[in-house]
């Protein structure tokens, strides 16, 4: 599955943000299991002031989110996605509504060893709004010294959190589209680009921006027909 917008105009990748959980890390959380221990009604946000404000809702939460710290694995095609980056220099950043401590064991037992850690990398536990709020896209550019526009790149999987928080920013976004649901059930809230897998991915940001690199502007450096899984450099 390969979606991207017609309309967008060439300009240079200078940052890609990614979301953690079902776009870098496989889902490894029942959120029903976790909202029916912790007594929250399933259409509030567990993650809430009202909700951590309970001491048996935080038990729950961290529970869980410790049992899911030992399970974390990275999607298909993450380790290759997050290498051609870094060939290319292009920061990398995340956000995500896991804890720091989620964040923390992510980086040094699941990120590939061959990349550097991704920096920022804003959780739950730091002083910005939850997606979709914008804020948290808007501190990640300054940190880079850029503005907020085309020229950055939102991924996630969700619609509503990830793509709403790309838009509300003002820079483009992609959404990782694995087994089309979101394709096939017309949620996709318009995103950039929506791929089945995040190996996709690397061919759309070459056709679709420039990427200014070390490695030189060749087919040979930047790009192969049909990348796949296994291969490390595209």
């Amino acid at each position: 599955m390969r979606m991207v917008s017609s309309a967008l105009a060439r300009v240079q990748l200078r940052g890609v943000v990614f979301d953690m959980d079902g776009t870098l890390t496989v889902p490894n959380l029942d959120f029903k299991e976790m909202y029916r221990r912790a007594g929250v009604p399933f259409g509030d946000d567990i993650l809430s002031s009202r909700w951590r404000s309970d001491a048996h809702v935080n038990a729950v939460i961290e529970e869980m989110e410790e049992e899911g710290r030992q399970t974390l694995q990275l999607v298909p095609g993450a380790a290759e996605l997050a290498e051609w980056l870094h060939a290319h220099e292009i920061p990398m950043a995340m956000v995500t509504r896991n804890s720091g401590r989620t964040v923390d064991h992510f980086m040094r037992n699941v990120w590939p060893s061959t990349v550097p850690p991704i920096s920022p990398a804003i959780s739950r536990d730091d002083a910005h709004p939850a997606k979709p709020d914008p804020a948290a896209l808007g501190a990640i550019a300054a940190s880079w010294g850029v503005a907020l526009g085309p020229e950055l790149l939102m991924i996630g999987d969700s619609p509503s959190n990830d793509v709403r928080f790309g838009k509300a920013a003002g820079v483009r976004t992609a959404l990782l589209d694995t087994g089309r649901r979101h394709t096939e059930g017309g949620s996709t809230e318009d995103a950039d680009f929506v791929v089945g897998s995040l190996v996709e991915l690397a061919r759309h940001l070459w056709e679709t921006y420039d990427v200014v690199s070390p490695l030189g502007n060749t087919e040979l450096h930047l790009k192969k027909p049909q990348p796949m899984p296994q291969v490390r450099i595209f």
